[in-house]
């Protein structure tokens, strides 16, 4: 599903049947048709019952219960890339508007 979306948006034809009725309905149910974005939503997720436990999204880089997310980018290049961005400097991270505004939702500074 992901190739066919990703070809259509080309303007490539798909042997796959992916019309716009059935992308819309995949998206109203949550799909994401990027990895990256999935990977990016579920440490969200991760951040967010992090959060509801220690009240704060400074998750510690050695985090026992979860050293995945301690260890992961929403940490230090996150951080980094936002203030890149916020000084007008370009970056080679795929931090989007739609992050940004994700993580500020959640409380992560």
């Amino acid at each position: 599903m992901r190739n066919a979306y990703k070809n259509i948006q080309k303007g490539t034809k798909t042997s796959h049947n992916l019309s716009q009725d059935r992308i819309e309905r995949l998206e109203e149910i949550g799909f994401l048709w990027s990895y990256q974005d999935e990977v990016f939503e579920k440490r969200c997720q991760e951040l967010i019952a992090y959060k509801e436990d220690f009240e704060h999204c400074n998750v510690p880089q050695k985090f026992w219960k979860n050293p995945s997310l301690g260890k992961c980018k929403i940490n230090n290049r996150i951080r980094s890339a936002y203030n890149k961005i916020q000084k007008g400097m370009n970056t080679k991270s795929n931090l989007s508007r739609e992050r940004i505004k994700r993580l500020k939702e959640i409380g992560f500074v």
